[in-house]
């Protein structure tokens, strides 16, 4: 998907955040896959590569920032894990495996001797059991990686798992839970004899199984469990939940692969038939792709492998960041892709007049669905694809309702295609044709202009698309928040002139409302409701709501913070050059020349004539500080916290301290996270006290 502004990235943004925690929770909680793996992998790779881009974006709850899908409320009683369950970082090919590797090397240098630990990465639901003394006395699911819930009587009714074993002491032992294909197929059998819906997947029927209130129901299942993690509890070594090892004679943390042994001596099962010790990442990755090849011949379901550094004082220098071990990562199997034609290409407009080339497809089933369509960006793009009308070309589902198109493919069966198709209605002439720039709007007709690789519609007060899509922003869950008025309704309203711009919404009266489609009554007066209440919303709402490029939510949370009105914040722009506007730590040049275009645009005019005329005074409230233990203090923040940057900013701020992008003489205290660069160098170089996390929130107690 083509971010055509900063505004674009968020709106995605918050679209990736809402779609990912409601398939975390189908996944996790409800037991129902609503897409596919690769699909769900897809959509969490784009949302981090926004954070990338983006970082003032992050918000403290993001999926990114958590681990597994947080605890929900249920039936079961909440246990916290002794060591918390990290999650992994995912590779999705060679590139990344060998970029992994890179990292590693820049950490403890490319000569250190090292081995790797490969593993299947099986899909089935992780749980943590404690043993005392050698005997099972508790086990709790991953939940948010520090509180999980207690299944302990279910996981006993697992045959295979060890109840009592001689010899293991305390420790913790981390596996996955899953349900075998055959007895998956048996389930499925007697449900369909009881005229009962099938389960969908293996993964989805073991974890219910699992999360049973009544053990006997789990003990039906015949659920399995594979173990890839030990723990003991003399062990003083890497503080990380998913492999810890352990020689049997002296404790001494040794190796992960003499931990796999050691399970499986205990009788646990391993899966030893997948599990190899390699040498150098090329074996990894030969076996990374004769995996890929053969996943779909076991027994069990696997979404996946796990590749880890396998020496444990390696681990400990490798260490962790806030949610993933560095000395391990998953390796992802590659999507599925699907072999079609160019039909045709719809232009797109999009907000801010950005043109969008979309490729209309000979339907193809792709990842269970059928597909019609796929983006293709941008007219570079086109080009570094060499991508023609009625080419075959092989279509991958990537995180986009609309999928991409990964290559075309050359060969003399792309050029004998039927083109006759009744689903492909291109003429013989059309085979093999070029893809043409559009001259003109699609929309509007305007005359197009080129921006970067982009082509752009100027018409920013009268193209259509351009004005629904800023109402359709103006009324979105983290702008003004008007519930109840969808993309069909906004369309319908400009169809019948009876908006023509976002704060024409206000004007809007029962009367208008109750004749257009699908709107009764109640729906209206809901409608009504909404949009008044919106007039109440904080002024950083209204700002964020304005599209202003490069304004997303936290900066306009930020500019809202020092300037709580549209009057003073026009004069501060306009008059003032945004002298104060660039004190803020995080609003540059770049911001401010976005601001004052907006305020010499024709879309603000008009807005600031209805802004006045229909008496709105969007104003920030300010928050009363917390304290003022921070006063006379400057903070600057670097590295990986367990939070968002924007979350210690507020807490410096709230209680009486500065915050600063860098570090200088007059800075009070350097608080670092992980992968701390030059910031930290510079601190120690200065003398300026650097603060971990935990003693910075020693300080707020």
């Amino acid at each position: 998907m083509l971010k055509e502004t900063y505004k674009e990235a968020e709106d995605r943004y918050q679209d990736l955040q809402i779609k990912l925690k409601h398939w975390s929770h189908q996944y996790y909680i409800e037991n129902n896959s609503e897409v596919a793996d690769a699909v769900y992998d897809a959509h969490l790779q784009e949302l981090i590569a926004l954070e990338l881009a983006y970082p003032d974006l992050v918000e403290a709850d993001s999926i990114t920032q958590t681990v597994g899908t947080g605890v929900y409320k249920t039936s079961f009683n909440k246990t916290a894990h002794a060591i918390p369950m990290m999650s992994l970082a995912n590779a999705f090919g060679e590139q990344d495996i060998r970029a992994w590797e890179e990292r590693i090397n820049r950490i403890i240098g490319a000569e250190t001797p090292r081995t790797y630990v490969f593993e299947l990465k099986i899909d089935g639901l992780s749980i943590s059991i404690d043993y005392k003394n050698g005997r099972l006395y508790r086990a709790a699911t991953r939940g948010d990686g520090r509180i999980g819930e207690d299944v302990t009587p279910n996981i006993f009714t697992i045959k295979s798992l060890p109840k009592d074993v001689q010899g293991l002491g305390d420790c913790t032992v981390r596996g996955e839970v899953y349900l075998p294909k055959a007895e998956f197929i048996k389930v499925n059998e007697a449900r369909a004899n009881q005229g009962l819906d099938l389960y969908a997947n293996p993964r989805n029927t073991a974890s219910g199984a699992l999360r049973q209130l009544d053990p006997k129901i789990t003990a039906e299942r015949n659920l399995d469990l594979i173990c890839y993690g030990l723990h003991l509890a003399e062990d003083t070594g890497a503080e990380v939940s998913d492999n810890s090892t352990a020689d049997s004679d002296d404790n001494k943390v040794l190796t992960h692969w003499h931990a796999l042994k050691q399970l499986e001596d205990w009788g646990f099962h391993v899966n030893k038939d997948a599990n190899h010790l390699c040498t150098s990442i090329e074996e990894v990755i030969s076996l990374y792709h004769e995996w890929q090849e053969k996943k779909d011949s076991l027994d069990l379901e696997i979404d996946g492998a796990v590749v880890k550094i396998n020496e444990t004082h390696l681990q400990k220098t490798l260490g962790v960041t806030s949610k993933f071990p560095r000395w391990a990562m998953a390796l992802k199997f590659t999507a599925e892709e699907a072999v079609t034609k160019v039909i045709s290409v719809d232009y797109e407009v999009g907000r801010t007049g950005i043109i969008t080339p979309v490729a209309n497809l000979e339907p193809v089933l792709l990842a269970g669905t059928t597909v019609k369509r796929a983006t293709l960006h941008n007219f570079d793009q086109i080009a570094r694809l060499g991508v023609g009308l009625g080419d075959k070309v092989s279509v991958r589902k990537a995180g986009e309702i609309i999928p991409d198109i990964v290559s075309v493919i050359r060969d003399d069966e792309s050029n004998l295609m039927d083109s006759t198709s009744a689903d492909c209605q291109i003429s013989e002439n059309a085979m093999r044709s070029q893809i043409h720039k559009p001259s003109k709007c699609p929309v509007c007709d305007s005359i197009l202009e080129q921006e970067d690789v982009a082509l752009r519609c100027p018409n920013i007060v009268g193209c259509a698309a351009q004005i629904q899509r800023r109402i359709e922003h103006w009324v979105s869950r983290n702008a003004l928040d008007i519930s109840g008025l969808g993309p069909s309704i906004i369309e319908q309203l400009l169809e019948v002139k009876l908006i023509f711009n976002p704060l024409d919404l206000y004007r809007l009266r029962y009367e208008q409302l109750i004749d257009l489609e699908r709107m009764a009554d109640k729906s209206v007066n809901n409608l009504l409701v909404a949009i008044q209440a919106s007039r109440e919303k904080a002024f950083h709402r209204f700002l964020h709501a304005l599209g202003i490029k490069h304004v997303g939510f936290n900066v306009a949370q930020l500019i809202a913070s020092l300037i709580p009105n549209l009057s003073e914040l026009e004069h501060e722009v306009l008059v003032n050059n945004g002298q104060e506007l660039l004190k803020l730590d995080g609003l540059g040049e770049k911001i401010l020349a976005s601001l004052i275009q907006f305020f010499q645009s024709e879309i603000y005019v008009q807005i600031k004539k209805d802004y006045y005329e229909l008496g709105f005074n969007f104003t920030e409230i300010t928050q009363r500080k917390l304290s003022d233990r921070f006063s006379g203090m400057t903070f600057v923040i670097t590295g990986t916290l367990s939070e968002s940057r924007s979350y210690f900013e507020k807490l410096i701020k709230d209680n009486g301290g500065k915050t600063s992008s860098s570090v200088s003489k007059s800075t009070s205290y350097l608080l670092c996270g992980d992968e701390a660069g030059s910031k930290l160098e510079k601190a120690n170089s200065l003398g300026v006290k650097v603060l971990a996390e935990d003693e910075f929130r020693r300080m707020l107690e």
